[in-house]
């Protein structure tokens, strides 16, 4: 089963594109449920990385978005039994999209999308960005799991409170975040320009390759 996640890049973000149109082009809130249900499910039958946190996750949004949603539509008028079909189809859509799109950016290593990429022969800009959009992505909830656990060590209990205390305790972990990923960035253009990324030349590498490729050590005999 592990096989699927070394198919190509491009076609498991092809396939998470296309299961996100048939979520959000299908009016029936009861075929979005069993949907989601279906691509929740098959990320457990294929025991993909991370899926317990991705299930606190997805939890977690599908309450925001049904209260969010419930709330505004009572506001606007409408009675619970017509609000709560509708709030329960967009919880189905963003979980259905989400849980999709895991799978791509969990199966997916930076050097397999590279590898992908380099086969395509895409513009160096379009590799960079998809590279680093489905490889820092999985990076960043790792360190938010180490900020929870760093929160868990200094006393604050994040698992058995109150949905409130809750997020609370979740927008504490913004500001260490934030400065993680702009450590994170930092360092991503700084290993690109020790290693002579150019967005003027189509494949970019360290080591110019040509007719030959040039050795990663020259010897010193052969420099003289």
């Amino acid at each position: 089963m592990n096989r699927l996640f070394d198919l190509n890049f491009f076609l498991k973000l092809i396939a998470a594109f296309l299961v996100m149109l048939v979520a959000w082009l299908m009016p029936d809130w009861r075929f979005g449920i069993a949907l989601a249900v279906a691509v929740v499910g098959f990320l457990c039958v294929v025991r993909t990385p991370g899926l317990r946190a991705y299930l606190k996750g997805a939890l977690l949004l599908t309450l925001l978005v049904m209260t969010s949603w419930i709330v505004n539509l009572l506001l606007q008028g409408l009675p619970l039994v017509e609000a709560l079909p509708i709030a329960s189809a967009m919880a189905a859509r963003l979980v259905t999209t989400t849980a999709a799109f895991y799978f791509v950016m969990e199966t997916s290593t930076p050097g397999s999308i590279l590898a992908a990429c380099s086969a395509l022969r895409l513009p160096p800009i379009a590799t960079l960005v998809l590279s680093l959009t489905f490889g820092i992505i999985p990076m960043l909830r790792e360190d938010f799991e180490r900020i929870a656990d760093a929160q868990r060590a200094r006393g604050m209990e994040i698992d058995d409170v109150p949905l409130p205390t809750r997020l609370r305790y979740a927008l504490a972990r913004g500001m260490p975040m934030l400065v993680q990923a702009i450590r994170m960035a930092h360092a991503i253009s700084l290993s690109l320009a020790i290693y002579g990324f150019d967005l003027k030349r189509k494949r970019t590498t360290w080591r110019n390759v040509g007719l030959l490729v040039e050795p990663r050590l020259i010897p010193k005999d052969k420099t003289e």
